[in-house]
């Protein structure tokens, strides 16, 4: 198992607003990275993985399946739900933006990287918004996956280079991998960054997926640019993101991977001029500069109860989009996706209704606050056993 020694918090790039207030003085600008609308296509199986640390909704996720497997002989099927972030693009850019100005006083570039997708990135330039050509590119590898933020594609062939991406996701080969990469890297205004590297979403196990990873940097780090700190992680994975980093000369970077309605956790500051000025500072100078922001210091249960929540919660402003149930969709046994609104039009069997009222009631404030305490804030960056 790869497991860093050391603290975050050694490093030079990486600072916390929580321990040094004033981080952000001598900077003009602060750089948003990996942000997801209502164009990424999400899955459900972190679910059951977060709520098992609280134990009150582990419990009443455990009677949900029993419910489930009385009715229908087996699991309740997570694998085949997904789910659609309520955020559409201005809103997250808007989200992004505020953050950066109201808490720092900077200048905001935001780069939104919904999952092999292009939309958000095109809506806002539609409405004169000028953001970066961004995805998260899924990459399946030897029964893994990994992920890579690509940011800041020729607005001329972005399209074409995304359906290429999305191609060869579906239909995996080593060789056009490295051609794709080795292509994107030939453009210097783009930025690769290895997302969450040691995140595996139990695909495999750990040390396997370690293993993978390691072979997969073998064959294609050449073109990776930076390595992420996942703002939505646990401190250990990004600390030995941060030591595999130091090993092998790549710079970090901020990746808050935001979802819902809670801005991103960590920040890149600079006084770049503009996005591509700021892709030199990492591709070329090698210069990062990490800001993790306040929220990162609950507990990664609770913040992942609050997304939930999120989640789940109503939107009357977006239309089309209002209930829980008009975002998450079930892959049928006969092969179709539908809508849960097209199985629950009344919002979903009772004991689906209270067991969202009961994240609801865990996500409130008070109880929120209640829970950091009992399962312990992330005091410094170290490893921690969540």
């Amino acid at each position: 198992m790869y497991l860093a020694r050391k603290s975050l918090e050694i490093s030079r790039s990486v600072r916390c607003l929580w321990r040094k207030p004033d981080a952000a003085v001598g900077y003009s600008s602060a750089v948003s990275l990996h942000g997801h609308t209502m164009y990424s296509q999400e899955g459900m199986g972190f679910v059951p993985r977060v709520l098992r640390h609280v134990s009150v909704a582990c419990r009443a996720l455990a009677k949900l399946d029993e419910d489930y497997r009385r009715e229908h002989g087996r699991p309740i099927p997570f694998e085949r739900v997904f789910w659609r972030p309520p955020l559409h693009p201005r809103a997250a850019y808007d989200l992004e933006c505020a953050q950066i100005q109201n808490r720092l006083g900077l200048h905001p570039f935001v780069s939104l990287t919904d999952h092999d997708n292009l939309e958000a990135c095109a809506v806002l330039n539609t409405l004169s918004i000028e953001v970066p050509y961004s995805l998260e590119w899924t990459v399946p590898y030897l029964g893994t996956v990994f992920h890579i933020g690509v940011h800041n594609l020729p607005p001329e062939n972005a399209a074409s280079l995304a359906s290429e991406m999305a191609r060869t996701t579906a239909a995996p080969s080593f060789s056009r991998i490295r051609e794709l990469l080795a292509a994107m890297h030939a453009m210097p205004q783009v930025l690769l960054v290895l997302n969450h590297p040691f995140t595996c979403e139990d695909l495999v196990d750990r040390g396997t997926h370690v293993q993978l990873l390691m072979q997969f940097l073998g064959e294609h780090g050449l073109w990776m640019h930076a390595y992420e700190l996942n703002g939505l992680q646990v401190a250990a994975n990004s600390t030995d993101t941060l030591q595999l980093a130091e090993e092998r000369g790549v710079p970090v970077i901020s990746g808050g991977d935001r979802h819902c309605c809670e801005p991103n956790a960590n920040l890149n500051l600079t006084n770049a001029g503009s996005f591509a000025e700021f892709v030199h500072e990492i591709r070329v100078e090698r210069r990062s500069s990490v800001l993790f922001m306040p929220q990162y210091r609950d507990p990664i249960a609770a913040r992942y109860i609050e997304l939930i929540w999120q989640a789940v919660s109503n939107y009357p402003e977006f239309e089309g989009r209002v209930r829980w149930v008009d975002r998450i969709f079930y892959q049928s046994d006969s092969g179709e996706t539908v809508t849960f609104a097209s199985l629950c039009p009344n919002g979903g069997p009772a004991v689906i209704r209270s067991f969202v009222s009961l994240v609801g009631f865990l996500a409130s404030p008070g109880v929120r606050a209640m829970l950091c305490m009992a399962i312990g804030r992330v005091r410094t960056l170290e490893a921690e056993s969540l």
